[in-house]
């Protein structure tokens, strides 16, 4: 498919959204409980005709902002590579998950796209861009939150393990900055947000290139916003430090975290704890999930450029 960008009629993509929206209410409804429908009523809908491109989207952090935002209403197109990569010493999502992030996503009452495919293919994002296009007719938030993690010290990690760290962290978010920004210049409007770490923020010895590509996609996110400010496009960076996902929870980043100790997962908790000085442990994504919705708010329209650490306090311990 092709990435050119074709101006819509703005009528033709209100009839859009709505009638994928109300489609997807329609098909969704006997799934959800009273408790739910009371629920999900008392959410605002804000984001109502809109449309978001999320990538690593069929589980933790990225599904929770794709959820996020489809409860206020946004339609969303969701890329993953829903499969394992061999190098990767770790489980990745599956295409069950992504086909659960898909369902999940539809009980919100909106339309949501599931695609299959992998950030370092920039054919791959266009082929994202370009179905968003077609099925919504714009694209009003992004966020490249696709990632993975090698530990270990920087001496002990093989070329091949640096590269593929690189190639997905950092230029998988380039990519999609790169697919994205031409139709967002034209629109003359968007919001991106990026998923850095509390490691882009200080020194990780034993996460040393996972560290080193999240201090660069905050650098990439500031050059970013100050490139696309004058066409109304917000760009911010997400810096968590311990959310429950897929990514940390496996014992392969659990035992670097505390080398040569067989620990229980209360015991993580307990580290996880001391880490934050509010009263939490590892949290659940949907943290991060809602600071993206206000990111992509009206009440966030005018900050750009900056970066955001969910930390439970510890980041108070920075020095500015």
């Amino acid at each position: 498919m092709s990435n050119e960008f074709h101006p819509e009629d703005p009528q033709r993509r209100a009839f859009v959204a709505g009638a994928v929206g109300a489609g997807a209410a329609l098909a969704g409804a006997g799934a959800m409980t009273r408790a739910q429908a009371q629920e999900a009523s008392a959410r605002p809908r804000d984001f109502d005709g809109k449309t978001a491109l999320v990538t690593g989207a069929a589980r933790g952090i990225g599904l929770a902002c794709a959820d996020a935002l489809a409860a206020r209403g946004a339609n969303v197109v969701i890329l993953d590579v829903a499969g394992q990569i061999a190098e990767v010493p770790y489980p990745l999502a599956t295409q069950a998950d992504l086909d659960g992030a898909k369902a999940q996503i539809e009980a919100h009452g909106v339309s949501c796209l599931a695609l299959k495919g992998d950030v370092r293919d920039m054919t791959m994002q266009q082929r994202a861009v370009s179905a968003a296009m077609d099925s919504f007719g714009g694209i009003d938030f992004v966020i490249p939150n696709a990632g993975i993690t090698q530990t270990g010290f920087l001496e002990e990690l093989s070329e091949e393990e640096v590269d593929l760290v690189l190639d997905i962290n950092l230029k998988g978010v380039i990519k999609t900055i790169q697919a994205v920004t031409p139709i967002l210049r034209q629109q003359n409007s968007g919001r991106i947000i990026t998923m850095a770490s509390v490691t882009g923020r200080m020194g990780a010895q034993r996460f040393p290139v996972y560290s080193a590509t999240k201090w660069a996609v905050i650098g990439l996110t500031k050059t970013t916003a100050e490139a696309l400010a004058r066409h109304n496009v917000t760009v911010n960076a997400h810096c968590p430090t311990l959310v429950r996902t897929g990514l940390l929870e496996n014992d392969y980043v659990l035992s670097t975290m505390v080398p040569g100790a067989t620990l229980s997962w209360e015991q993580f908790e307990g580290f996880a704890q001391e880490m934050h000085l509010m009263p939490t442990g590892f949290y659940g994504p949907e943290h991060v999930g809602s600071l993206a919705a206000f990111l992509c708010s009206d009440g966030a329209s005018l900050i750009s450029g900056d970066v955001f650490d969910i930390a439970a306090g510890f980041n108070a311990r920075f020095p500015a």
